[in-house]
């Protein structure tokens, strides 16, 4: 096995985990925290520039096609924002409970997670920037 493999199985260690670790995946914690943070106040940007956009047009009403766009694309950011800190936080606590039995399993699926909701959301992103000229 290359060293770029992830394993299949848990590796085992005969010893427990050390101060070190447990700092190492707080910090990796930590990182995530600041991630789903910043795609929150990315949507509460977007949300509220849609308000901008619909009081310097004059339409009070919302009859604007860029404001309910910009309105949903805002929110549903916050909300995938929100996602991503509670599956960061039960990575953090499975990652903690594995480091205190000895063994670790290698996982990315909140890695694929993000990056397929990224890529979605710049997809779409860009198809609406495209489709309003």
């Amino acid at each position: 096995m290359s060293a770029r493999e992830a394993p299949t199985a848990p590796t085992v260690s005969p010893h427990f985990a050390t101060p070190t670790d447990h700092l190492a995946n707080e910090r990796t914690f930590l990182a995530w925290v600041r991630t789903s943070i910043t795609i929150m106040a990315f949507g509460f940007v977007v949300a509220k520039f849609g308000l901008i956009l619909r009081e310097l047009s004059g339409t009070a009403t919302g009859s604007s096609g860029t404001a309910p766009v910009s309105e949903i694309t805002g929110v549903l950011l916050v909300l995938a924002g929100a996602a991503l800190l509670l599956l960061a936080f039960l990575r953090f606590r499975t990652t903690r409970e594995d480091l205190e039995a000895g063994r670790y399993r290698v996982r990315a699926g909140l890695e694929w997670a993000l990056t397929l909701a990224m890529v979605a959301i710049g997809v779409g992103l860009a198809a609406y920037l495209v489709g309003t000229g």
